[in-house]
C-alpha cells in the first residue's frame, strides 16, 4: 500500500530551473486562473472546487512546510486505521511534488521522521540535476529510501548538461549506480526527436541494465495542447514534430525485447501485457461476451488515443447502439471545455458519455453538448478503463479489472 507525501514545489524554482523539454517551461503563471478548468468533484453553480484547483494551485506556491507535509501523512495513517487497511510492513510513504524532491529543504528530517514512524519511503521524482556529490544516494538510502523515481534522460553527459542544465553530470551517474546497487530504481527518459533517439536510448539502457535498474519509463515528448499540455498557448520546443504515438509504441516494444528490466511507455503502454485496453485485441474479443447487453444508445466521447480501442469494442458488442466520438486531446483526464465545443453534435445521440476524470465542469459539458437545442443527458463514465499499473497483477487480473471497468461503462449507459 502507498500513502503520498505532498510536498509541493513550483516547476523551474524548485528543480534546479527548467529541462529545455519540460512541458512547465512555457506555462504563463500568471494567467492560470483564466483556464477556468472544472472537474467531476465540482459544486452544481460553481467552476472550479479544491480538488481541480489543486492542479492549479500546486505548481504556483513553493515547497510546503514540514509540519503540514507531516500532518497530512498523520492524517492518512489515521484514516486507514479507522478503516482497517493498514499494515505497516506493506507501507510505502511516496514522497510527491511537482518540482525535484531532492531540492526539498527539509527532506533529511522529513526522511528521518518517516524512518522513526517505522515508514518506509518512495522518493518521487528527481533528476539528479540537485545532486551535486552522488554519496547522498547512500546517504538518502541510510535514512530509510527504498524505491527512487530518477529520470536520467540520458547517460551521455553532454546531453544532460545540455539538456537538462545539470552542472554535475558525473555526480549524477554515481548516485544513480549508488541507488541502483542498493535499492529498486524507476528511470526514465524522455524520447526527443532528434535529441534522445534509439541508438542513445539503447546505450543508457546497457549501462542502466548492468547496474540492475528495475523498470525503466520512456516518456513520448509533449509539444501541443493536444498531446495533453493544458496550461500552455505555446510549444515547448519550436520546430520540434512529435513523435506519432505508434511508431512511439514500437520503440517501447523494441527497448522492452532487448533488455531485463520491465520497461513502460507514457502516455501508457505495457508492451509486456500489450496493454491498455487488452479486450480490443482480437485474441481477447472472446472474453466480450462476459459483458453485459447493451440496451439503450449513447454516445462515447473520448480521447485520440483511445478512441481506436473503444471503437472496436463496441462495434463488436453494440454496433447499431453505441458510437464513439473522439476529440483533440489525445488523453481523456485532459480534456476540458474547450475540447467539447469543437464535438460534432450532429453525431451525438440523446445520452452521452464523457471520461470521468475529464477536466470540465458537469455543467458546462451539458451546456456545450447541448448548445444546439437538443436534450441530451451527459453523464461521466468510470474514471478507468483500464488498469495502468501492472506490477502486482498478472494477466488473469487485468482481464478481470477491464470487464469489471466496462462493465460499470456498460451500465452507465444503461441506467
Amino acid at each position: 500500500m502507498m500513502l503520498n507525501a505532498v510536498v509541493g514545489g513550483t516547476p523551474g524554482k524548485d528543480c534546479g530551473g527548467f529541462c529545455k523539454f519540460c512541458y512547465f517551461k512555457s506555462v504563463d503563471y500568471k494567467n492560470l486562473d483564466s483556464l477556468k478548468i472544472g472537474c467531476q468533484y465540482c459544486p452544481p453553480d460553481q467552476v472550479g472546487c479544491s480538488h481541480c484547483r489543486e492542479v492549479i494551485n500546486d505548481i504556483q506556491t513553493g515547497f510546503r512546510p514540514l509540519p503540514k507535509v507531516l500532518g497530512d501523512i498523520e492524517n492518512l495513517l489515521r484514516w486507514q486505521t479507522l478503516l482497517g487497511n493498514l499494515n505497516y510492513k506493506d507501507l510505502k510513504v511516496v514522497t510527491a511534488s511537482w518540482a525535484d524532491i531532492i531540492f526539498y529543504p527539509e527532506l533529511n528530517e522529513l526522511l528521518t521522521t518517516l524512518k522513526d514512524w517505522g515508514l518506509h519511503t518512495h522518493l518521487g521524482y528527481t533528476s539528479g540535476k540537485g545532486i551535486k556529490d552522488g554519496n547522498l544516494a547512500g546517504e538518502l538510502i541510510s535514512l530509510g529510501v527504498e524505491e527512487v523515481n530518477f529520470s536520467v534522460v540520458s547517460m551521455n553527459p553532454q546531453i544532460r548538461s545540455k539538456w537538462m542544465g545539470d552542472k554535475s553530470p558525473e555526480e549524477s551517474f554515481k548516485a544513480l549506480k549508488i541507488f541502483c546497487e542498493g535499492i529498486d530504481v524507476n528511470a526514465s527518459t524522455v524520447v526527443i526527436p532528434g535529441v534522445i533517439n534509439e541508438d542513445d536510448i539503447f546505450k543508457t539502457c546497457s549501462i542502466l541494465e548492468d547496474w540492475g535498474v528495475k523498470t525503466f519509463l520512456m516518456t513520448r515528448f509533449a509539444n501541443f495542447k493536444s498531446e495533453g499540455l493544458i496550461y500552455n498557448d505555446q510549444a515547448v520546443l519550436e520546430g520540434v514534430t512529435t513523435q506519432p504515438y505508434e511508431q512511439f509504441q514500437k520503440l517501447v516494444e523494441k527497448v522492452s525485447r532487448e533488455f531485463s528490466f520491465r520497461v513502460l511507455g507514457a502516455p501508457f503502454f505495457d508492451p509486456e501485457k500489450n496493454a491498455p485496453y487488452i479486450l480490443s485485441q482480437e485474441n481477447n474479443w472472446k472474453y466480450l461476451d462476459r459483458l453485459p447487453e447493451v440496451t439503450r444508445e449513447a454516445t462515447i466521447i473520448t480521447s485520440q488515443l483511445s478512441y481506436k480501442p473503444l471503437h472496436k469494442i463496441f462495434s463488436k458488442i453494440a454496433a447499431d447502439k453505441v458510437n464513439v466520438v473522439k476529440v483533440d486531446k489525445e488523453i481523456g483526464d485532459l480534456i476540458t471545455h474547450d475540447d467539447l465545443e469543437s464535438v460534432d453534435l450532429s453525431m451525438i445521440k440523446k445520452k452521452v458519455i464523457i471520461p470521468g476524470g475529464a477536466l470540465v465542469h458537469d455543467k458546462q459539458a451539458s451546456d456545450i453538448l447541448n448548445k444546439d437545442g437538443d436534450r441530451r443527458t451527459v453523464v461521466r463514465g468510470p474514471l478507468w478503463l483500464f488498469y495502468y499499473d501492472f506490477e502486482l497483477l498478472d494477466d488473469k487480473n487485468v482481464l478481470e479489472y477491464e470487464l469489471g471497468c466496462f462493465k460499470k461503462l456498460i451500465d452507465k449507459i444503461n441506467h
